[in-house]
């Protein structure tokens, strides 16, 4: 056990009992699962805002992100066909191969 006291360190809290909280006030998890959508829907509206306002103030660099993204979207989908379509040239076509012959016993008599 560390002897550190819990004044010192207000993050570490005791899990259990605060999910004991939760599971017997069906109203304070579902307000709180409300909540955390709410927030993570403002976090993204923010994040939005600031790449539109990003847009607006260098469009022409913009323009070449969005062409940047669209080229190597396009290499991830076209690549893997590439090299298929290398290693089928690369590897040379199997040969039927003729039908093997008895060897002739060798030596002058014969059965």
């Amino acid at each position: 056990m560390s002897s550190i006291p819990n004044s010192a360190m207000p993050h570490a809290k005791v899990h259990h009992d605060e999910d004991d909280a939760r599971k017997t006030d069906a109203k304070t998890t579902t307000k709180a699962a409300g909540e955390w959508v709410d927030e993570a829907t403002d976090a993204a509206k923010a994040k939005f805002a600031t790449a539109t306002d990003a847009v607006k103030a260098h469009p022409k660099t913009a323009i070449a992100v969005g062409a940047t993204v669209i080229a190597g979207i396009a290499a991830a989908i076209a690549a893997p066909a590439l090299r298929a379509k290398d290693d089928d040239k690369k590897t040379p076509a199997k040969k039927k191969s003729a039908p093997k012959t008895p060897a002739k016993p060798k030596g002058g008599k014969s059965a």
